[in-house]
């Protein structure tokens, strides 16, 4: 539902309106408010702050606004929930797992404890933890805050060496470090020496790989006598392609380990020792044992996970008393929005044959008229259109079947047919409101890694773009018997908009390519300015300007002005450990900026 009212104060000017904003990119998901009487420029330390608070959880979900309550998603303590908070003061109303997907959390936590439990004393060891859950055990670990800090991390690092140690020498060795702590291992690994030793660190700790793991004595390793150590994690990128090709002979020489070590683990020695696991454990996880309780296995499980930040990615979906959500697993979900509580659910793996793209499930659900679209991808058809009252499927687009990728779905109207336009892997696309039979698509702007920005229609015309080397540009669709024609009208490889969103003002469209801000003619391509701003980020428009959101943690105002680059105000905000990426969202008065598990509500009336 959107809400609308006319405000009526003396501090405001008689045609000031207030906006919700119901959904992901706002009413009518072109990242733009009908708001007036908003701040024309800021102060230097940034707008006034409302409130703030530091409970919504990790990931990178925006959040809606609607009749006075915020909703978002977020991990809490791990677990993927769903979160409603009050308008005015940002206290939580409530957060809420649907009901099927705890029960499974909570069957799957029981299963899996059971299994790694090797000795069944009711706790995993960090043998036992590392082994069933690889490096994502070291964040689930529950932290003691009253512990000493640097006394745990020193009694941990000595239990570690002495779990791994086969040959007492009191450190790791290439044989000795488990394969399991993946990335982490380099992490641990402290660099010694300077510039001129990193070639005979890198000579001595691929002779001592070559000695340690060389089973059959012919002075090279083979894939299998790495397999059970952590020199299986980076064999392929030690491993010298023949013939130009992309793979190697899957033998490694010391000339080859010597290059890799000294060019990706400059000054690193290959081994571990008691001392850097102390100051690793100290500085990463300070207050954390390693011995894992069935809370923490729930906690290492509960959501999605992704090396690129853990955590849900979608914004909810509002229509009056329901809000309809999707999870970085592909769970979505009708709740009632004064309670959380769960009215359906489906997974768009398990019950619609999808398959999760490799940064997880990200867009945000549209409804249109009793149906929620959404995007399984799969061999079972790439668009899915859910009965929203009870989750049942009414079509699927059998006819088209690429995988889904990370951009949300619009409606709109093109050359006479009614239709949902969707980014996939391979192309943007249109596919019939009533049916899903595919219409047109538009393959340049695609590329095989990430297609993130949802698409901008004027007319007959559909601008997509994404990063990668790619950029972006316009086809013109037309009518072509009882589908359409996608004919390009111009392209721009500079106009390459990552993951930030584009927003089209009057003639041009704005939006970050690369590490700038552009402002390009719709119609034409033609680049009208481009300014490095805020770097790459993401932006909304209100009244007459554009509010960015560095992923490097700036927030600047700028004008929605074709001529040039102006910029009316630009702050930075704490960091919280990962690039800025979840949208900002401007409703009644308010611009929200969420990072993390971080939500800050900030007054930009004009009062």
């Amino acid at each position: 539902m959107i809400r609308i009212s006319l405000v009526l104060a003396c501090s405001f000017a008689l045609n000031s309106f207030a906006d919700d904003w119901p959904q992901w990119r706002g009413p009518n998901r072109d990242a733009k408010s009908a708001e007036t009487g908003l701040l024309k420029e800021w102060p230097e330390a940034g707008p006034k702050v409302i409130w703030r608070i530091e409970n919504v959880g990790v990931g990178y979900s925006s959040v809606s606004v609607s009749d006075g309550k915020i909703y978002t998603m977020g991990d809490l303590e791990g677990v993927e929930h769903i979160i409603a908070l009050d308008e005015k003061t940002g206290k939580q109303l409530w957060a809420v797992q649907p009901a099927p997907v705890a029960d499974k959390l909570n069957a799957k936590v029981d299963e899996q404890f059971a299994k790694f439990d090797q000795d069944s004393d009711g706790s995993l060891s960090e043998k036992e933890a590392l082994e069933g859950l690889g490096e994502q055990f070291l964040k689930s670990d529950s932290t003691n805050e009253s512990a000493d800090a640097a006394a745990v991390a020193k009694t941990r690092a000595q239990n570690f060496i002495a779990t791994f140690n086969k040959n007492d020498d009191a450190k790791l060795g290439p044989d000795e470090i488990p394969r399991q702590l993946g990335r982490e291992a380099a992490r641990i690994d402290a660099a010694s020496g300077g510039r001129k030793e990193i070639n005979s660190i890198a000579e001595a700790r691929a002779a001592a790989t070559i000695k340690a793991l060389d089973e059959d004595a012919d002075n090279q390793v083979s894939k299998k006598e790495t397999r059970n150590g952590i020199v299986s994690g980076y064999f392929s990128k030690a491993d010298t392609p023949i013939d130009g090709g992309k793979k190697g002979d899957e033998q490694l020489t010391a000339e080859e380990l010597q290059t890799y070590f000294s060019k990706a683990e400059k000054g690193k020695d290959g081994d571990i020792t008691a001392e850097e696991l102390t100051q690793f454990f100290e500085r990463n996880h300070p207050g954390q044992d390693g011995i894992l309780t069935k809370a923490d296995l729930k906690r290492s499980i509960g959501g999605y996970r992704n090396g690129q930040g853990d955590g849900p990615r979608g914004t909810p979906t509002v229509s009056g008393d329901t809000i309809f959500t999707e999870g970085g697993n592909g769970d979505v979900t009708a709740l009632a929005s004064a309670t959380g509580s769960t009215l359906w659910h489906v997974n768009l793996v398990e019950n619609f044959g999808g398959k999760r793209p490799g940064w997880g499930y990200s867009e945000s659900p549209l409804l249109l008229n009793g149906s929620l679209i959404v995007t399984p991808g799969g061999p079972n058809g790439t668009v899915l259109a859910l009965n929203s009252s009870n989750g049942t499927s009414n079509w699927q687009s059998s006819g088209l079947t690429q995988t889904a990728h990370y951009a949300s779905p619009i409606i709109t109207e093109i050359a006479g047919r009614k239709q949902i336009v969707q980014f996939g892997r391979e192309s943007m696309f249109g596919v019939a409101a009533d049916g899903g039979d595919l219409l047109w698509q538009y393959s340049d702007a695609a590329n095989g890694t990430a297609n993130c920005a949802t698409a901008i229609v004027d007319g007959d015309l559909v601008l997509a773009s994404s990063a990668y080397g790619t950029g972006g540009g316009v086809a013109k669709i037309s009518a072509k018997g009882d589908a359409q024609n996608a004919e390009p009208v111009w392209f721009e490889k500079s106009f390459a908009n990552h993951h930030g969103g584009l927003v089209k003002v009057g003639d041009h469209v704005y939006g970050f390519g690369g590490n700038s801000l552009f402002c390009v003619d719709f119609k034409t391509g033609e680049i009208a300015w481009q300014e490095k701003s805020v770097g790459k980020g993401s932006l909304i428009y209100a009244d007459g300007l554009l509010y960015c959101q560095g992923e490097r943690h700036q927030i600047a105002l700028v004008e929605a002005n074709p001529e040039k680059y102006v910029e009316k105000g630009i702050f930075k905000i704490e960091e919280q450990g990962r690039p800025s990426w979840a949208h900002p969202v401007i409703a009644n008065g308010v611009l929200y900026i969420r990072d993390q598990h971080t939500l800050t509500a900030y007054d930009v009336s004009a009062r």
